[in-house]
């Protein structure tokens, strides 16, 4: 993910220096970037704060940061949509997604005003996902839960026996994300209730959270700094892991060829002891053999042969040699 490459657009000038806080009477208007799961319903959003189809409708997937620019209750306003990170991203679709915020923030400068974090209500919102949804945002800054906003999009009848409140309420991990956010969150619907104008209803929160940090906004500079620092800290993390993993493949490698030569081994003494130990039978068989044969043809005739003749040895061998 190379940030050095990422277009950047500037919009307006400053005199700060990357890394610092940008006052908002330096720029005009109000910087939106919307960032989000796929399919939680970012263009969308777009174009309800827009009142027109500035993006692509529903459906169409967004590949890429878009900018569109429009008059809202008389203030210029900038909404930026980035393409969403998937459910289950591969390392390759994260990146690509992480690439797209990025440059989505380039198109905001000298800095964006409000990150709205958009998350569909009508699906079960898991520990995965709230993790992701901390990941992407904390990528903007340290500052960046300051400027956050999370804004759930409604489908169907999901509010209509409850408030947004007791449905954050219900989920920890829904309520850990608001709570991040300052207790900021709101709900756009698919079709708008009677009597109800949520965009303008959101437009007041911007506003109170633009007064709250002092028209403050996020540098876009900073943000491509950091980010470039990030890339290089991750290409550093992931070459280190791949020595690592080469490493355990070579000490693997030695360990089978160690465990092959000491089974050679093994085998060569198995075979060693089985040899000898055939040798050894048919000498031992034989010995017995030869040994029961002798015994066999030895008689008592043959040893009263042998005492007698012993016995007229020393008879008269004593007394031939006493004449």
């Amino acid at each position: 993910m190379d940030f050095s490459k990422v277009g950047v657009e500037i919009e307006g000038t400053s005199d700060s220096q990357p890394g610092q806080d940008i006052r908002l009477s330096v720029v005009s208007g109000l910087r939106i970037i919307l960032i989000g799961e796929r399919e939680a319903g970012k263009s969308a959003v777009g174009n309800a704060i827009l009142g027109r189809g500035a993006f692509d409708t529903v459906g169409v997937k967004t590949r890429t940061a878009v900018r569109r620019r429009g008059k809202v209750a008389g203030r210029q306003v900038t909404v930026v949509d980035t393409p969403g990170w998937e459910w289950f991203p591969s390392r390759g679709s994260s990146l690509e997604a992480r690439k797209e915020i990025i440059r989505g923030v380039s198109l905001c400068q000298p800095g964006p005003h409000v990150i709205l974090l958009v998350v569909p209500l009508s699906f079960s919102f898991t520990q995965r996902e709230h993790q992701a949804a901390v990941d992407h945002v904390e990528m903007l800054g340290e500052h960046a839960w300051g400027h956050t906003l999370v804004l759930f999009t409604v489908k169907g009848e999901r509010l209509k026996d409850t408030t947004l409140e007791e449905e954050v309420e219900e989920s920890e991990e829904l309520e850990g994300l608001v709570k991040r956010c300052g207790g900021r969150c709101h709900a756009l619907y698919g079709r708008t209730r009677k009597g109800q104008d949520p965009v303008a209803e959101l437009m007041e929160k911007l506003d109170d959270m633009w007064a709250k940090n002092r028209g403050e906004l996020l540098s876009s500079d900073a943000i491509l700094k950091d980010a470039r620092e990030k890339e290089k800290e991750e290409v550093r993390r992931h070459q280190e892991e791949a020595r690592e993993r080469e490493q355990e493949r070579r000490r693997v490698m030695v360990a089978l060829r160690e465990m092959k030569v000491r089974k050679g081994e093994e085998s060569t003494r198995q075979q060693s002891r089985r040899t000898r130990y055939t040798n050894e039978i048919p000498d031992s068989v034989e010995n017995r053999s030869t040994d029961h044969t002798s015994g066999s043809n030895f008689t008592w005739a043959d040893l009263g042969t042998i005492v007698s003749r012993s016995f007229k040895t020393v008879i008269w061998g004593d007394k031939n040699g006493s004449k």
